[in-house]
C-alpha cells in the first residue's frame, strides 16, 4: 500500500529501450519523408525558376541548398532526441504497469500502480488499481469464508466419537481443514 503514495523521478530516458527506439524511428522516418518531399519540391522549384530567370545565381542557390541540407540533418537529429523524450512519457508508465502486473501475478494484491503526476495513462492506472482492489476484496472474502468453514469443521471434529472410525474421519476432516486454510495463503491481502 505504501507504494501507492510514493512519487519518484525517472533518471533514465530509455526505460523501455526497444519500444522507445521503435517509436523514435517511426517519428524520425515520418519527419524525414515529409522533409524530403517538401524540401525536394522547394529545391526543384527553386532550381527550375533560377535556371530560367537568372542562371548566374545557380552557384548561390546550390550553396543555399547545401546549407539547407545541413540544417535538415540537424533538425532530424533534434527530432530524434525529442521523440525519445516524448516516448518516455508513455514508456515509463508502461514499464510501471509491467512491474505492477508482475507483483499482482506473484500474489501481492496490496500492490498498486503509482505513476508520476502528469504521466500519460492515468486513467489506466485508476482502472488497474480498481481491479487490484476488487481482486483483493474477493480474496479477502474467500479467505474469511475458508476460515469460517475451517472453524466449522473443527467444531464438527470435536463431536466425532473417539473410536477408530471417528479418528479416521477426524483425520480426513483435519486434512480438508488444512486445505481450506491454504486456499488463499499464496496471496498478500
Amino acid at each position: 500500500m505504501g507504494e501507492q503514495t510514493q512519487r519518484f523521478q525517472r533518471r533514465t530516458v530509455l526505460v523501455k529501450r526497444r519500444l522507445q527506439l521503435k517509436y523514435a524511428a517511426i517519428v524520425f522516418a515520418a519527419v524525414a519523408v515529409a522533409a524530403v518531399i517538401v524540401g525536394g519540391d522547394i529545391a526543384y522549384t527553386m532550381i527550375k525558376f533560377i535556371s530560367r530567370e537568372n542562371p548566374d545565381l545557380m552557384p548561390h542557390a546550390i550553396d543555399i541548398m547545401k546549407l539547407d541540407a545541413l540544417k535538415l540533418l540537424l533538425f532530424m537529429g533534434i527530432m530524434f532526441v525529442v521523440s525519445l523524450f516524448v516516448s518516455h512519457r508513455f514508456a515509463g508508465p508502461i514499464f510501471r504497469f509491467e512491474r505492477s502486473a508482475q507483483a499482482l501475478s506473484s500474489g501481492d494484491l496490496t500492490h498498486r500502480v503509482s505513476l508520476r503526476t502528469g504521466d500519460d495513462l492515468m486513467e489506466l492506472q485508476n482502472q488497474f488499481n480498481a481491479m487490484a482492489s476488487s481482486l483483493q476484496r474477493l480474496v479477502q472474502r474467500d479467505r474469511a469464508s475458508a476460515e469460517t468453514l475451517a472453524l466449522r469443521l473443527e467444531a464438527a471434529m470435536r463431536r466425532l466419537p473417539d473410536d477408530p472410525g471417528g479418528r479416521a474421519l477426524r483425520e480426513e476432516l483435519a486434512s480438508i481443514q488444512g486445505e481450506l486454510r491454504a486456499l488463499t495463503r499464496g496471496f498478500t491481502v
